[in-house]
C-alpha cells in the first residue's frame, strides 16, 4: 500500500508536467485560422481555486494560443460574471454570452504576456467577499448580494469569458470558460464516476477479404489510446472504470506495434491500481435489452465468452480482486424490460442506463438527479444508476477546442456538486463519452488533470459509486421505471432468423474442421462484430450478408468432382473426387442417395477432406442397366452445414443373372412355339395330300 502511496506521489508529478506539454503541443499543431479571422484557443487553466485561508487572493491563471494573425497592438482580457445559481443557468451559458458582468479585468498587450509553451499566459487573483473596481488586476467575487469569506457563500462556478481586443478596444475573438471557486474543499464532493470506453467505431469493411473483414485499428486510434491509458495508469488517485471492448484488446494483441503493447501494458497497470478498475466487456458494443428480447442467448453468450482468452494474456497474474469486474452491465443502447434476462444470463447485479430511457421523476426535485434506485422491469427489479447524458456530451462537444471543453465538464461537475452543497448523503455522476468519441490527447490530459486534487469532485469506479452512494439518498425516489415507447434498435424476428442461422453454420462449420480454427475464428469474429448495436439495423444486415457470403466463399474452395463413371459389373466400386483449394482442413459426412442404385456399405460415411485432391471408394450394385444418377451430399459431422453437393451419372452395361436366366426362359419358350407350330404345319399338309386336295 504504501509503494502505491509513492508511486502514485511521483505519478501526480510526472502528469502535471505531461498536461502541460501536451496541451501546449497540440496547440501549436492546430492548423492556423487565416489572418482576417483570428481566434482563440484554451490551452490550459486552474481547475479550480482554493485560498489558503478564507478572504485570502488566490492566483487565477488561463493560457490561450491565439490563431491568425491579429493586428498590432492587440491585447488579451478577462471578464468575470456572476456566480450561476443553477445548472439550466450554467448550461446557456455554453452557447451564449453569460450576463450579469461582476468585474473586467485590465487587458494587457499580446506582446507584454508571459509565453507559455505555444499560447499566453493572463494571470490574475481571486478575492472573496470584496468588490474591485473596473480595471483591476484583481477580481472581488461580491456580485450583487455580495458574500462573506468562511460561510461558503462565495464558492461556486463563475463564467469567464476571454476576450481578443482590437487596439480600438473592438471584440476580435472570444471564449468563455469558467472559474471554479471553493472556500474550503468540500466535505461532501460530487462523486464522479467516468467509463472509459478503449474501442474504435465498429466497422466492416465491404466485400473484403475475410482476413481484412474486420479493419485494424488505425496508427492515430492507437496512439491516442496509448496516451489515454497511459495518462490514467500514471494518475492512479483519479479513480475510473476502464472498459475495454473484447475486439479492441483482440486487435491490439494481434498487432505488433509497440503503442499497441503500451495501450495493453497500461491496461495491465490500471487494474493492478485497484479492484474495479476495468470493467468486463463484450466482443463488440451490444444492446443486451434487443438480443434477450429477440430471444438469442446464443449470442449473448458469443458476445461474452471470449472474454477469459482474450483478456487472460493482459491480466493474468493479478490477484482475483484486480482482475475485469462482471458484476456491473453499463446499457449500450435503449433499455427495455427485455433486459432483465440478459442480465441474468451474464450474472450483472448492477445496470448502468442513459437518463434518456427512464420515466421523469414523479416527485419534484430540483437538484440533478444523483442517485442510484431499483429500476422495475415488470416481473424484476435490478438495482441501477442513470449515465448523465449531458455531461457525457461535453467529452466530444468542441472538437476544434478540446482543452475548454474539458474544463466546461469539470466546470458543469462544480455546478451539479454546488446545487446541494451541504446534502446529507453522497451525490453521484456517472459519466459515459458517446459512442464516436475519440480520445482527444489534449482533452483527456486537460481532464485528467483537473481531477487530480479537485476540491469539490471525488473520482471513482463503478463499483465504488454504487458502494458509497446510497439509493434514496437526499429524499429521492428509490424506485423509477423506463420510459415508454417503441425501441429502435429491436431485432425484428427476420434479422433474428438470420443470426439463428449464421449461427447454426458456423457451430456446424467449427466442428467440422481439422487443425488449427484460423477461419472459424474470423467467420466467428465477423458474426459478432454484426451484432453490434453501433452498426444500426441496415449495418447488422449488411454484416450478416458479409458473414454469408465470406463462409460461402471459402465453402466454394471445396467441390465434388461430377463425371460419369462406367460399371461392367453388376457390383463394382466407385471413387468419388473431392478437390479442395481451401487452406484448411476438414472432416464431413458424405451422404450418396440413387433410386436405382444399392449401397452395400451404407449410404453414409465419414471423410476427411485433409489434402488438394481427395478420393473416396463407394461400393454401389445397379439394380438395372443404362444411365443411372447418383446424387451425394458433403455436410458438417452433426449437420447444420452443407458443404459441397452434386451429381453424377453411373452408366451400367451388365447384365444380371436373372435377365440371363429370363432370357433363356423365353427363349425355350419360343423355340417350343415355333416347333409346335412347325409339326402341325406339316402334319396338315399330309393330310390333305392323302384326300387329294391341292395344298
Amino acid at each position: 500500500m504504501g509503494s502505491r502511496g509513492v508511486r502514485g506521489r511521483l505519478a501526480l508529478a510526472v502528469a502535471v508536467v505531461a498536461v502541460s506539454s501536451m496541451a501546449a503541443g497540440a496547440a501549436a499543431a492546430s492548423p492556423v485560422a487565416p489572418s482576417s479571422t483570428p481566434s482563440l484557443v484554451l490551452v490550459s487553466q486552474s481547475a479550480a481555486v482554493v485560498p489558503s485561508a478564507p478572504g485570502q487572493p488566490a492566483p487565477f491563471q488561463v493560457t490561450v494560443a491565439v490563431r491568425g494573425d491579429p493586428p498590432p497592438g492587440s491585447e488579451l482580457g478577462l471578464a468575470f460574471y456572476e456566480k450561476l445559481e443553477s445548472r439550466s443557468a450554467f448550461e446557456q451559458t455554453l452557447s451564449g454570452r453569460p450576463s450579469g458582468l461582476m468585474q473586467d479585468v485590465a487587458p494587457e498587450p499580446l506582446t507584454a504576456l508571459r509565453p507559455v509553451g505555444a499560447g499566453l499566459q493572463l494571470a490574475t487573483d481571486v478575492v472573496a467577499g470584496t468588490t474591485e473596481p473596473a480595471g483591476s488586476t484583481t477580481v472581488g467575487l461580491d456580485g450583487h448580494g455580495g458574500c462573506v469569506p468562511g460561510d461558503g457563500e462565495c464558492s461556486g462556478v463563475y463564467p469567464v469569458v476571454v476576450q481578443l481586443l482590437s487596439p480600438q478596444g473592438v471584440v476580435l475573438s472570444h471564449l468563455t470558460t469558467y472559474l471554479v471557486y471553493a472556500e474550503n474543499r468540500s466535505s461532501r464532493p460530487i462523486v464522479f464516476s467516468w467509463v472509459v470506453p478503449v474501442g474504435a467505431p465498429v466497422a466492416i469493411a465491404d466485400h473484403a477479404p475475410l482476413s481484412e473483414a474486420i479493419p485494424p485499428l488505425s496508427p492515430a486510434r492507437l496512439r491516442d489510446l496509448a496516451q489515454l491509458t497511459g495518462l490514467l495508469a500514471a494518475n492512479p488517485s483519479v479513480q475510473v472504470t476502464v472498459a475495454p471492448t473484447l475486439s479492441t484488446v483482440q486487435r491490439l494483441e494481434a498487432s505488433r506495434s509497440p503503442t499497441a503493447r503500451s495501450t495493453l501494458s497500461n491496461l495491465r497497470a490500471i487494474a493492478a491500481d485497484g479492484p474495479g478498475r476495468i470493467l468486463a466487456q463484450p466482443y463488440v458494443p451490444v444492446n443486451l435489452a434487443a438480443l434477450s428480447g429477440a430471444g438469442l442467448p446464443a449470442e449473448i453468450v458469443g458476445q461474452t465468452q471470449p472474454e477469459t482468452s482474450i483478456l487472460g494474456p493482459v491480466f493474468t497474474g493479478l490477484p482475483p480482486a484486480d482482475q475485469p469486474s462482471q458484476s456491473t452491465w453499463v446499457a449500450d443502447g435503449p433499455v427495455t424490460p427485455a433486459i432483465a434476462k440478459g442480465l441474468a444470463q451474464v450474472r450483472a447485479g448492477q445496470l448502468v442506463l442513459p437518463d434518456t430511457d427512464l420515466a421523469p421523476a414523479t416527485e419534484e426535485y430540483h437538484a440533478t438527479w444523483s442517485q442510484p434506485f431499483s429500476l422495475d422491469l415488470g416481473h424484476a427489479s435490478v438495482r441501477a444508476a442513470a449515465i448523465d447524458t449531458q455531461v457525457s456530451s461535453l467529452f466530444s462537444a468542441d472538437r476544434e477546442d478540446p482543452a475548454l471543453a474539458a474544463y466546461q465538464l469539470l466546470a458543469e461537475l462544480a455546478m451539479i456538486q454546488s446545487e446541494l452543497p451541504g446534502a446529507p448523503d453522497p451525490r453521484g455522476i456517472i459519466a459515459l463519452p458517446p459512442p464516436t468519441w475519440d480520445p482527444n490527447p489534449q482533452f483527456v490530459a486537460a481532464l485528467v488533470g483537473g481531477l487530480v486534487g479537485n476540491p469539490v469532485i471525488a473520482t471513482a469506479t463503478l463499483g465504488t459509486f454504487f458502494s458509497t452512494v446510497p439509493v434514496g439518498g437526499n429524499q429521492a425516489e428509490t424506485t423509477r421505471h423506463l420510459a415508454s415507447g417503441d425501441d429502435p434498435q429491436r431485432i425484428g424476428p427476420a434479422e433474428a432468423a438470420q443470426i439463428v442461422r449464421a449461427r447454426t453454420q458456423i457451430d456446424a462449420f467449427s466442428s467440422s474442421l481439422l487443425g488449427p480454427p484460423t477461419v472459424a475464428n474470423q467467420l466467428e469474429d465477423l458474426l459478432l462484430t454484426a451484432e453490434s448495436s453501433q452498426l444500426g439495423t441496415a449495418g447488422q444486415l449488411a454484416g450478416l450478408a458479409a458473414f454469408s457470403r465470406d463462409l460461402s466463399a471459402e465453402l466454394a474452395s471445396i467441390r465434388v468432382v461430377t463425371t460419369s463413371v462406367t460399371l461392367t459389373a453388376q457390383t463394382a466400386t466407385i471413387p468419388i473426387t473431392i478437390v479442395s483449394n481451401a487452406n484448411l482442413h476438414l472432416s464431413a459426412t458424405l451422404t450418396l442417395s440413387s433410386p436405382k442404385l444399392v449401397f452395400p456399405q451404407g449410404a453414409t460415411r465419414m471423410v476427411r477432406v485433409d489434402h488438394q485432391t481427395n478420393s473416396v471408394q463407394v461400393e454401389v450394385r445397379a439394380r438395372t442397366t443404362g444411365d443411372l444418377p447418383l446424387s451425394f451430399t458433403l455436410t458438417a459431422p452433426g449437420g447444420g452445414l452443407v458443404i459441397a453437393h452434386g451429381r453424377l451419372t453411373v452408366r451400367s452395361t451388365a447384365t444380371s443373372i436373372v435377365a440371363i436366366v429370363l432370357t433363356l426362359a423365353a427363349a425355350a419358350v419360343l423355340s417350343g412355339w415355333w416347333a409346335r407350330t412347325f409339326w402341325q404345319s406339316r402334319r396338315r399338309r399330309r393330310s390333305r395330300a392323302l384326300r387329294g386336295v391341292p395344298a
